[in-house]
């Protein structure tokens, strides 16, 4: 995938997890790198340093064109009536990401092949 491809994805999927009311950072990029893993190939993305910073960069670069905005504690982030916008604009799109639920049963399936 190329890097401004998983880029917008990354858009996407944190844009994703701020319409399902997630502000925490943490929740947020679980989500995040749930989506990027099943676009990817079916399994786990590993998630590097530079998977970390980009995670970080696409977040504060959402903040700096007015999508999100910090709430009074840094970790936390919700939308702006642009964000708002932008979430109702692209609904459709949004409701195509990879189902996250799709993963985590992936992820069990392993789990149970694993221990046989």
């Amino acid at each position: 995938m190329a890097k401004d491809e998983l880029a917008t994805l990354m858009q996407m999927a944190i844009m994703d997890a701020v319409r399902k009311g997630m502000i925490e950072r943490t929740d947020i990029g679980k989500h995040a790198r749930t989506i990027i893993s099943d676009y990817d190939a079916p399994g786990p993305t590993l998630w590097t340093e530079p998977m970390v910073r980009q995670f970080a960069d696409v977040l504060e670069g959402l903040v700096d064109q007015g999508y999100l905005v910090w709430r009074t504690y840094i970790l936390q982030v919700e939308p702006t009536e642009k964000g708002e916008k932008f979430i109702a604009d692209n609904q459709a799109e949004l409701d195509n990401l990879p189902k996250v639920d799709d993963s985590r049963e992936w992820f069990k399936q392993q789990r149970k092949k694993m221990a046989l």
